[in-house]
């Protein structure tokens, strides 16, 4: 079995740009550190995954052409840097409705949305990962919900939404993600 670094996306490896979240491809701008994060983790023999909540598709903010604009922004700024996630994978749905262009294909309560487990489930199925080897890292106590849910170990950044309001504490929490990375291959210095 492989072990794997799964990241949660806006608030750890990319600005969260506030409000709706990110919509296009200009609002993705890597935070510091996070290509560095994700070469650790691949020079120490992880699997790099993504696993985001993206419900802009379900309020119709964002169609699936779009998301795609979007990973591929994230990933051709991480390639630049000698980067990338081996797979990112993302749950489309919002259980509220109410929003103007919803899609109510899309309108439904999940498994797949954080801090339900679904993600992290599909992707170690579809990799198999040990989860037991493997880590997540977070800014918001959905994250925790997802990798406790799971039984793998979670560690938080500062770089996003907080864990403000929150009984919710991660195992570990780090100023950014490549600190993160680091303590989690034992690069710690």
């Amino acid at each position: 079995m492989i072990r794997a670094v799964c990241f949660d996306v806006d608030g750890v490896l990319n600005r969260e740009p506030g409000g709706h979240g990110v919509l296009s491809p200009d609002d993705v701008v890597l935070l510091p550190g996070a290509a560095q994060a994700l070469r650790l983790a691949t020079e120490a023999g992880y699997l790099t995954i993504g696993v985001t909540n993206r419900p802009q598709l379900a309020k119709g903010m964002v169609d699936a052409a779009g998301l795609g604009r979007i990973f591929g922004r994230l990933e051709t700024l991480l390639a630049r840097e000698k980067a990338w996630l081996n797979r990112i994978y993302y749950c489309p749905h919002h259980p509220e409705a109410g929003f103007a262009g919803e899609v109510a294909a899309l309108k439904i309560a999940c498994r797949c949305r954080k801090p339900g487990p679904g993600l992290l489930e599909e992707a170690a199925r579809d990799l198999n990962i040990d989860l037991h080897a493997s880590a997540m890292i977070g800014d918001s106590p959905r994250d925790i919900g997802a990798a406790r849910a799971m039984g793998i170990r979670i560690y938080g950044v500062e770089t996003g939404a907080g864990f403000a309001g929150s009984d919710l504490r991660p195992d570990a929490l780090f100023a950014g993600v490549a600190d993160a990375v680091r303590f989690i291959t034992g690069a710690a210095s």
